[in-house]
């Protein structure tokens, strides 16, 4: 399983590096008691069309799944709102 980014945006830079601390707090605040991941688990995830959006906020980060087709969608848009000096 492997990770793709499908662009540049500095939500991406701010939470790079930070995966640990990420993956803490996502579990202290959904379940507080663990989870466990197995290979069959890891082996359904990747027959599903999801990638993980992160979205940065000004107070808050967002993460949730979406489908590949919709995340190409938002990095297209993403692009579009850079300047072009």
């Amino acid at each position: 399983m492997s990770a793709t980014e499908l662009n540049d945006a500095p939500v991406l830079d701010q939470l790079r590096d930070h995966w640990q601390s990420i993956c803490a707090l996502i579990v202290w605040k959904l379940a507080k008691d663990g989870v466990k991941i197995t290979h069959q688990d890891m082996e359904q995830f990747a027959k599903e069309d999801l990638v993980l959006l992160s979205h940065g906020h000004y107070d808050s980060f967002e993460f949730k799944m979406i489908t590949k087709e919709k995340a190409e969608l938002i990095a297209a848009h993403e692009l579009t709102q850079r300047g072009h000096a």
